[in-house]
């Protein structure tokens, strides 16, 4: 090697370690800068059993990223949104239509960063109408006139998605059922229609309860599989999903999809905590994997503007 090749691999060594150096001093820069991540999570169940759903994934995630997760609850879908779309936190957990109203609020100021895949590998869930095992109620017909409950005007699968998949085929919600009323949660549906308060109810599961709301309450011994039925089943509505808001630093973006989509292979079991339920783990997501039940969002606040 001659003394000019010497000197040009010298250099270019030289540029290696600079590279090197300035790579691990973005990283060093970002932590420095965000050394608590806020997260929340749209949450199903009460704001107790969301801390202790979330502790174990805090711990986790201190040891693999190196900076805090502080988890904040909220007591409805709209307190995380808000919380997302005002910077409060960075990071944060939800179904399909609180992205929509995270993302119209936030004037796009927010994207997807992962979903969770079900263990056959899909990316989807059902919003299902679920009534009590005893009843007299074998199909959506039979509740004409009874009392109905959806979950929360920002969940997908207790709110959006089963009023545009009704009116699509015809039924206006507020003239078919006898009444209808908000829960407050998936979780206080369920255990409405199961208690007698409400004759049906609107919450989500996966093929087979595998994951979802029903599978939550069920390894939690609230609720057992013999006392519901499920009346209605709507479309495939893509998975929740993990949302940053697009302000981040791009290696903390980077380090975050790197803790999300390794979590199932070094933590399967915060993976399932996580998921609520089984799960392949969590895969990269994209806008346009929301697109439709974004443009479902924008179509009912039209409506209510009429």
């Amino acid at each position: 090697m001659n003394v000019s090749n010497r000197l040009l691999l010298a250099g270019l060594c030289g540029l290696g370690f600079l590279a090197a150096g300035a790579s691990a001093h973005a990283q060093q820069d970002w932590k420095k800068k965000f050394p608590v991540i806020g997260f929340s999570s749209v949450s199903a169940e009460n704001q107790a059993q969301t801390s202790a759903r979330y502790k174990q994934l805090a711990e986790v995630f201190r040891e693999k990223v190196g900076v805090e997760m502080r988890i904040f609850t909220a007591t409805d879908y709209a307190g995380t949104v808000q919380a997302l779309t005002s910077g409060q936190i960075h990071m944060a957990q939800m179904g399909a239509s609180a992205y929509s109203a995270a993302w119209i609020d936030s004037n796009g100021n927010v994207e997807p960063l992962v979903t969770n895949q079900e263990t056959d590998g899909s990316l989807g869930y059902h919003s299902i109408l679920i009534v009590k095992a005893d009843s007299p109620f074998k199909s959506l017909e039979d509740l004409k006139g009874r009392s109905m409950a959806w979950a929360d005007p920002n969940s997908t699968s207790g709110y959006l998605i089963p009023l545009v998949s009704l009116r699509a085929a015809g039924i206006e919600p507020e003239k078919f059922f006898g009444k209808t009323l908000f829960s407050g949660g998936h979780e206080q549906s369920v255990l409405g229609v199961i208690n007698g308060q409400f004759d049906s109810g609107f919450t989500w599961s996966s093929k087979g309860h595998n994951a979802g709301q029903i599978r939550a309450m069920v390894d939690r011994k609230v609720l057992r599989m013999d006392q519901f039925r499920v009346v209605w089943e709507s479309p495939l509505i893509p998975n929740p999903l993990v949302v940053v808001r697009k302000d981040i630093p791009a290696d903390m973006r980077r380090d975050l999809l790197e803790f999300w989509t390794s979590l199932a292979k070094t933590h399967p079991h915060i993976a399932e905590l996580a998921a609520r339920g089984k799960t392949q783990g969590f895969v990269p997501a994209t806008h346009e994997m929301y697109r439709p039940v974004l443009d479902a969002a924008l179509e009912v606040r039209k409506t209510r503007k009429r």
